[in-house]
């Protein structure tokens, strides 16, 4: 019986192609990476990276979307009958805010920008990888809420919209822009509160 030996292997190094690719690609941006370099901090051949991913773009998009997986594979927002709504939505919000403020993912926003800013159709792979996910996450958590009478009914698109502004709004820009700190513990509690609050009022 002939053994297949070289598969795992071969996804072994397609897995540190991979994790080069994002190191660089959060380092250096899209056009400061090159296959060259991803090829030499992985420790392949240019040729072996080739073979794994077509073009320097397939590479990219699985890299992106790997890290947004890693970042958004959180324990799913799921509610009962018996849960305590206000407290399973406080969960949420600490998600959805420690999700956004993590180095890794303060990165990604820049690269995505950066994309956006030359037209680059990447940039709407990376916007589905990753904002589009965070989007789904939030609405399948208020078709539940809506669905269990934990709030009023409205388009969940519409809940989502208003918790995120609540949650990120003006600051959040303020910190990819680099012009303010990530918020302390103390003060993500305090941002929840009242964007709870405020959510209640319209949605209780």
């Amino acid at each position: 019986m002939q053994l297949n030996v070289g598969r795992p292997k071969d996804l072994e190094k397609r897995q540190r192609i991979l994790m080069s690719a994002k190191h660089l690609f959060l380092k250096l941006g899209f056009h400061g990476s090159s296959m060259n370099q991803i090829a030499r901090e992985a420790g392949v051949t240019k040729l072996t990276v080739y073979n794994h991913f077509q073009d320097k773009a397939t590479l990219f998009s699985c890299a992106i979307e790997e890290t947004c997986e890693s970042l958004l594979n959180a324990q799913p927002l799921h509610l009962s009958a018996n849960s305590d709504f206000r407290q399973a939505l406080y969960q949420a919000c600490e998600l959805s805010l420690t999700l956004v403020n993590m180095p890794e993912a303060i990165k990604l926003e820049h690269l995505l920008m950066e994309l956006a800013s030359e037209q680059n159709p990447l940039a709407l792979q990376f916007y589905n990888a990753s904002h589009a996910k965070l989007r789904a996450m939030w609405e399948n958590f208020f078709r539940q809420a809506v669905a269990l009478q934990f709030i009023e009914a409205d388009a969940p698109k519409t809940q989502t919209e208003l918790i995120v502004s609540l949650l990120h709004g003006l600051r959040h820009h303020e910190v990819l822009l680099g012009v303010r700190a990530v918020p302390n513990p103390t003060e993500c509690q305090h941002i929840i509160n009242h964007a709870i609050e405020i959510f209640m009022l319209r949605y209780g």
